[in-house]
């Protein structure tokens, strides 16, 4: 068995130690303390370190003396659970950091790696120790193995797979399942829970909200048919042009609907069943061809009464197919015109002439367009939605002018340059170039075809890219046939083509060509055009980003204004389609009866307490946290990144100590006021294992936290930096901008100081006790709060979704652990496997550490990312999967107390992804900005009809137009009443941190740096549509954090 284990560890350290971040590979160039950008390196290291030999510069050996301890690089590999104990020892891999600590460059007597050479080197020179308030010793303690059950997808499963432990798990596997599956029965297919009544508590205010209701439904029936293409599958673009064709449109009355795909409604009884042929040819003019006939068959489905849906609204029927059909056929009736006069993406529209638009680089652009969606509301009515809606395009433009922008090439000759394909080897198969693989994004992009010598139907025909391809027209050849004989008259390459054909001289002949869908048709780059609005669907970078925020945020005014100058371009009231079915809507905003919640009384240290009002923000100085750092904060390091803007020593030890200082006066613990500064490295991974080890052999003890000041906001630079903390060296991060750190600003001080006294086990503040639980921010019997989120990669990526769940860790409520796992691709769902294997060590270490070894009595279940639809689903998969496993971990691990009251939970789906605005009056629910108050609640007019939802805004909007959360609460077995448990959401997130569904989202967007693949590849993978590739069935488990990660498991690594 100890063999067995032996073997699965170390496959697990091979395959941590093969992953882009785990640099094997020892540091070669000297390590030195940081004097400043520009400054090169000392030539030889002091004579307090070992050289290269292991030996002082006397050629004698240098091992540690008594009592001081050196620092050696973490092991790799062993699952977190191997060991326990308030001291973890690490086993280094000493060889293979030997260089890497030697060249440390640190004041006074600094000692690395214990030498070879030392007869009593293996004596003295102990592991670091992962708790820094422990002793040095110079004998390893046993490993005392931990108790639990193994669960699948753990770093636990991949690294043991020992018969014993295969029987172990296997039994609790199945008894988990079981568990599971009571539940699951239980919970398939229940509803989710009425409204239990509307808020009372604070105070009223009259608010508009950016709906609009519909006066008047229409009273005709109306008539559904379905509609068949073809053979039931063919393609949007042929669905359109046939439906679009004389013969069609010949066969119907005026006023017919089509959803563009399969559905069609109309006042007029069209009778059962029609079925007829359209000859797509024959429409143009052309001779007819088999394969361009379409058989076109419509079925009347349906007889719908809009009194149905009054009824349902009105509470006399129920949810039934009449009302979804309904509610269709409206949603459909409001997109018709729209969709024919203006670009439509979904429910949004955009003017192609619209002037409100903004160039984001790279060939691309932002336009403000209008989004409109009608639903059911409380109140017994309908109404319609109405908000700005933000779009990428691609600018309109030529199409080599697009890939030159989109490459970041300077000429069009650089462009033919950098497309060529490449070595990444000298022995290495060719491979496509960054510029080729940046192309790709024009795949399924629409074009024209502008050259002299076309004909106008020729320059009007509309072509679609299948590819851009590693050929030229210079080097392309193919067959010059004979139209009339077939007979081939010669070879010639394209661009002899276009010059001997249309007197065509390409001016770029060498740039790639283009490959149409259609079958053996190539067009030269420079004569392709890109239509105007075509969405651009990629992932933006960080400029783009930056400038698509700076042109979407808008305050309170100036969204309203867009909001009108949307409503000009949906134009009602000459809605030919809306006229004709007799659908009529008010112009004017919706006005509703708003709450405004009280605001909570904020407690810091000290029992000093804040009135932040219905401002929504504090000011924190002279405050101290109300838990400091967990350990003394002893054994640190700061590394500065090279660039322009790279402060100097003077100035980061300046910054340094006014951090120190700002900490300390908010309570935090320092003893070591002068960490080691060091230089960065060429590469990442070594720059982070030099400031590791610099940081421990000053200190003589494992490092608590390392600090990195970059140049600029660097995506790679910051995943890898995290990747390398997390899961090679388990030591917290906090990564600063060189521009803060130059500026010295004792708010940035404040703020940064909230994250690393929360990385180091602090807590910055509580809701104050005001009366009774639960209206007071605490509660009335043991509670625990969940958040969980999946965040999914852009479209056309293989990157697999990342599944996060977060717990709170104290009786309060503020501070809570992350987990996280991959869970498929594009999968929203998450399993049960991993929902045991994130939450039982969390369920593990809540019941030792809050609940005195209790299962909670309530549980908060907060979930993000969910459509109406998939409410059920959240109760049967997920919430079954939670309970299951609450009741198999307390049966399996005989240190439970288990308690016989059974566990309540309130189920709440927390949704930011909405377009509902809120526009206070001036008064009691307005800020300066007019943006609503933090507090303002709206849970009537613009709701759910008969289901439990709300709108809360809880925070003070710095810039733009403030959008409410959105929660609906669809279990609730405590029976909470509305006051009590809005009054619970809203305090909970004047809990600095925030929310655990916020939490949630935050840790599924920070592990992406955890996969297990090469930063390159992640960045190829997640750009969406890239790679041209379908995603793997079978996707990898993240890496876990490193068995020394003091706070990784149950720490705020991810804020």
């Amino acid at each position: 068995m100890a063999g067995a284990k032996h073997r699965a560890k170390k496959d697990r350290q091979a395959q941590i130690e093969h992953s882009s971040e785990v640099h094997k590979t020892p540091v070669q160039q000297p390590v030195r303390a940081y004097d400043g950008p520009g400054e090169s390196s000392r030539g030889a290291p002091p004579s307090s370190v070992s050289g290269p030999q292991g030996r002082g510069r006397s050629g004698s050996t240098a091992p540690p003396s008594a009592g001081q301890q050196s620092v050696r690089s973490p092991s790799r590999g062993r699952a977190p659970s191997q060991v326990r104990g308030p001291s973890v020892n690490i086993l280094p891999d000493r060889n293979a950091l030997m260089s890497a600590a030697r060249y440390v460059d640190l004041p006074g007597n600094a000692y690395v790696l214990g030498d070879e050479a030392s007869s009593d080197s293996k004596a003295s020179s102990n592991p670091i120790q992962s708790n820094p308030n422990s002793k040095p010793s110079s004998k390893l303690p046993p490993l005392e193995p931990l108790a639990t059950v193994i669960i699948p997808g753990s770093a636990d499963a991949q690294a043991f797979v020992t018969p014993e432990i295969a029987r172990d798990f296997k039994v609790f596997l199945d008894a988990f399942d079981r568990a599971n599956n009571f539940w699951y029965q239980k919970y398939k297919g229940l509803k989710c829970i009425d409204r239990p009544g509307f808020s009372t508590a604070g105070k009223e205010a009259v608010v508009a909200v950016n709906s609009h209701k519909v006066v008047k439904l229409p009273s005709n029936p109306v008539y559904q048919y379905d509609i068949t293409i073809g053979n039931g599958v063919e393609k949007r673009g042929v669905i359109n042009a046939v439906w679009n064709s004389k013969t069609v449109q010949g066969k119907f009355p005026p006023g017919i609907l089509f959803d563009g795909n399969k559905l069609a409604w109309h006042m007029k009884d069209l009778g059962e069943e029609l079925r007829f042929h359209v000859d797509l040819d024959a429409e143009r003019g052309q001779n007819s061809r088999a394969d361009n006939t379409f058989r076109v068959a419509v079925k009347r489905t349906a007889r719908l009464e809009l009194s149905q849906l009054q009824s349902y609204m009105d509470g006399r029927i129920p949810m039934d197919e009449t009302v979804i059909s309904a509610i269709t056929f409206l949603d459909h009736l409001l997109r018709q015109m729209p969709s024919r006069k203006a670009i439509s993406i979904r429910r949004s529209y955009f003017d192609r002439n619209s002037q409100d638009r903004a160039t984001l680089g790279q060939g691309i652009e932002a336009m403000k367009g209008v989004y409109q969606s009608m639903r059911a509301a409380q109140g017994k009515q309908m109404v319609v939605n109405i908000d700005v809606s933000n779009a990428v395009f691609w600018n309109e433009q030529s199409l080599m002018n697009a890939a030159r922008e989109l490459t970041g090439c300077s000429t069009y000759s650089d462009l033919a340059n950098k497309s060529k394909q490449t070595k990444k080897y000298i022995d290495s198969p060719l491979t496509d170039s960054v510029a080729m693989v940046a192309m790709r994004k024009l795949k399924k992009n629409e074009i024209t075809v502008q050259h002299k010598g076309r004909t106008k139907t020729e320059l009007e025909k509309v072509w679609k890219i299948k590819a851009i391809i590693n050929e030229t027209p210079r080097t392309k050849k193919f067959e010059l046939k004979d139209r009339a004989t077939k007979k081939v008259i010669k070879e010639v390459t394209i661009e002899q083509y276009y010059l001997e054909k249309y007197n065509v001289r390409l001016m770029e002949p060498n740039l790639p060509l283009v490959e149409a869908t259609k079958r053996d048709v190539f067009f030269p780059m420079e004569l392709c055009f890109l239509p105007k609005g075509q969405r651009y669907p990629y992932k933006l970078n960080e400029v783009q980003t930056a400038g698509m925020i700076k042109f979407a945020v808008t305050r309170p005014e100036g969204r309203k204004k867009a909001i009108a100058a949307g409503l000009q371009l949906l134009d009602w009231s000459n809605d030919k389609y809306l006229k004709n079915y007799g659908l009529q809507i008010d112009g004017k905003m919706l006005q509703t009866k708003a709450r405004v919640l009280d605001p909570p009384t904020i407690l810091f240290g000290g029992n000093a307490k804040i009135e932040p009002k219905f401002s929504g923000k504090w000011d924190l100085r002279g405050k101290k946290f109300l838990i400091g750092n967990y350990s003394v904060l002893k054994s640190w390091g700061v590394c500065v990144f090279p660039g322009r803007n790279a402060p100097s020593k003077d100035v980061i030890k300046s910054f340094m100590s006014a951090f120190i200082n700002a900490y300390k006066g908010h309570g935090g613990r320092v003893e070591n006021t002068d960490p080691i500064i060091v230089q960065a490295l060429p590469d990442v991974g070594k720059t982070v294992e030099a400031t590791f080890l610099a940081a421990g052999n000053q200190s003589q003890i494992r490092p608590q936290m390392l600090v990195f000041i970059l140049p600029g906001k660097d995506s790679e630079m910051y995943s890898r930096i995290k990747k390398s903390c997390d899961c090679r060296y388990g030591v917290m991060s906090q990564c600063m901008q060189a521009a803060h750190v130059v500026k010295n600003n004792p708010q940035y001080h404040s703020n940064v100081c909230m994250k690393f006294n929360a990385k180091l086990g602090g807590t910055t503040n509580k809701v104050a006790l005001k009366g009774k639980p639960p209206m007071s921010g605490h509660f009335s019997k043991p509670t625990m709060i969940i958040g969980a989120d999946v965040s999914h990669a852009a479209p056309g990526s293989t990157t697999p979704s990342f599944a996060a769940m977060t717990m709170s860790l104290d009786t309060y409520c503020s501070r809570y652990a992350a987990a996280v796992q991959t869970n498929g691709h594009r999968v929203e769902m998450i399993s049960s496997h991993t929902i045991a294997g994130m939450l039982t060590p969390l369920f593990n270490h809540w019941s030792q550490n809050v609940g005195q070894g209790n299962l909670p009595q309530h549980v908060f279940y907060f979930r993000d990312g969910v459509s109406a639809a998939q409410y059920v689903n959240v109760l049967s998969a997920e919430v079954a999967a939670i309970k299951g496993l609450m009741h198999q971990i307390s049966r399996h691990n005989a240190n439970y107390k288990v308690n016989k009251a059974q566990v309540n939970f309130t189920v709440i789906i927390a949704e930011k992804r909405h377009h509902m605005r809120i526009f206070p009056e001036r008064g009691l629910a307005a800020d300066k900005n007019g943006n609503p108050v933090p507090g303002t609640l709206v849970d009537r007019d613009v709701t759910e009809p008969f289901g439990y939802d709300f709108y809360l805004n809880s925070h003070s909007a710095i810039q733009g137009t403030a959008r409410p959360t959105h929660y609906t609460v669809i279990m609730d077995e405590e029976n909470m009443k509305p006051d009590v448990l809005q009054t619970m959401v809203y305090e909970h997130v004047y809990q600095y941190m925030h929310p655990a569904v916020y939490y949630a989202h935050l840790a599924s967007q920070r592990a992406r740096p955890h996969q297990d693949i090469a930063y390159s590849q992640q960045v190829l993978e997640a750009s969406g549509g890239s790679t041209g590739e379908k995603p793997e069935t079978e996707v990898k488990p993240l890496m876990p954090f490193h068995e020394s990660h003091d706070h990784g498991q149950f720490g705020m690594w991810y804020i």
